[in-house]
């Protein structure tokens, strides 16, 4: 077997074997473990579990309606604070929610504050982003938390805000008393015992030059079983009833799109939807028999003329 080596001189004696493998350094220190698989799911686990108690990761809810009258609930959003809006139809909408005892609450759908952090929307809005939140606070304060049923975040009060800190809806679960959601959400509404089932989201899929209320419309499509489906977002408001077909029989369902406060701006300008005004903007309101399965889906100025015969 040969020996590696090196001749220290031209003496045949003088060679000398040299260990291949060099000078190894022993080195002593505190290794770290690893993780096994098994490891990796308890972490995560926990971890989500841990950021559940601070985050709102849920899509459920239960309301609970015991009355004597039909449970008369609004829906609302897109407010966009700060920018160009109609301020007193605004102002009228949320003293009725406030203020009026046969309405049982509303659901708040997103987008309260305009919230732009980039130009020309940003120069387009009146109010600085903490002035806007302390309007939505003080709005919210004003309609109080026993008339707040839900919230569901927007991309402009929530996905914009966050790209920069905090969303505007940090908090609001515990203060309001009330689930706040991001994304679609479901809701069994129960009044009088009497079971509706709702699916709502600020933005769902969709959108159609056929119909206003198309993405509330897919939302049957994509979940069936439901009594009605609503969003806001598009800022074209819009609602539809229809009859589908069930096994052995057919029952009635509705769709609604609620729509803006917001007159318009550059973006609305150059998109080509201009300014909107009128019956355009403004709230729904959705009401829910306390005696038999029934839905209604009115304008804040049907609802009042409603109101007036229930009297």
């Amino acid at each position: 077997m040969e020996k590696l080596g090196l001749y220290t001189s031209g003496r045949e004696d003088s060679f000398k074997e040299v260990d291949p493998r060099g000078v190894k350094a022993k080195i002593s220190f505190d290794m770290p473990r690893g993780r096994q698989a098994e490891d990796w799911f308890d972490i995560v686990a926990k971890r989500q579990s841990e950021r559940d108690e601070t985050e709102d990761n849920y899509n459920y809810a239960k309301i609970e309606l015991e009355s004597d009258k039909q449970g008369i609930i609004g829906f609302t959003g897109d407010w966009h604070l700060g920018s160009r809006i109609d301020y007193e139809m605004l102002m009228r909408d949320v003293s009725i929610i406030a203020e009026h005892p046969d309405v049982a609450g509303c659901f708040l759908m997103g987008d309260l504050t305009d919230s732009a952090n980039f130009n020309p929307a940003q120069d387009e809005n009146y109010l600085s982003y903490e002035e806007q939140r302390q309007m939505m606070i003080n709005i919210m304060d004003y309609i109080g938390k026993d008339k707040i049923l839900a919230m569901w975040k927007g991309n402009h009060d929530h996905k914009w805000e966050r790209k920069n800190g905090t969303s505007k809806y940090a908090g609001l679960s515990e203060r309001y008393e009330a689930p706040v959601f991001y994304g679609n959400a479901y809701i069994d509404l129960l009044v009088n015992g009497i079971n509706y089932k709702l699916m709502g989201s600020h933005r769902q899929r969709g959108n159609s030059i056929y119909s206003n209320a198309h993405p509330a419309v897919r939302g049957h499509r994509e979940t069936q079983g439901l009594d009605l489906s609503f969003c806001g977002h598009t800022h074209q408001k819009g609602l539809t009833e229809q009859a589908v077909k069930e096994f052995n029989g057919s029952r009635m369902t509705y769709s609604l799109v609620s729509g803006t406060y917001q007159l318009g701006g550059e973006y609305a300008k150059d998109s080509g939807f201009g300014t909107q005004q009128g019956d355009q903007l403004g709230m729904y309101w959705a009401v829910f028999g306390n005696k038999s399965k029934v839905v209604k889906i009115l304008t804040t100025e049907q609802m009042l003329e409603l109101m007036k015969d229930m009297r």
